[in-house]
């Protein structure tokens, strides 16, 4: 039972060109602050990279800006860490180094340092 209904989403759609990742907060279905930006993945590193460069408020209000600015209201947030925004002034992206991943979970160390769990859940 879920008496709380705001959920963070994490997205990686490598179909499209450049490839496209989001990291957001919803209540319900309605986006309330959500990043977005294109990534790439080294397969013989394991590794992630990727940059945010759009923010969108309630899924009405886009605002583009730079690496910097993203990483530095991603670590205020929350939704990011604040060595992204070393990483960035370094001209360098953040990144996750990839442990497993099966078609249910995914596992990896992110740039912070942290522990980064995914759980696939399909859209209904």
């Amino acid at each position: 039972v879920n008496y709380f209904p705001l959920k963070a989403i994490q997205t990686f759609d490598a179909t499209v060109e450049p490839k496209v990742i989001e990291n957001g907060i919803y209540a319900w279905n309605l986006p309330l602050l959500r990043f977005s930006g294109d990534f790439d993945f080294d397969e013989r590193r394991r590794k992630l990279e990727f940059d945010f460069d759009l923010i969108e408020l309630f899924g009405l209000i886009k605002i583009k800006l730079g690496r910097k600015e993203v990483a530095k209201i991603g670590a205020s947030t929350g939704l990011g860490s604040a060595n992204n925004e070393k990483l960035a002034d370094n001209g360098r992206r953040a990144f996750f180094d990839w442990i497993s991943a099966d078609e249910n979970i995914a596992t990896a160390r992110g740039g912070g340092g942290g522990l980064a769990l995914w759980k696939r859940v399909d859209e209904e």
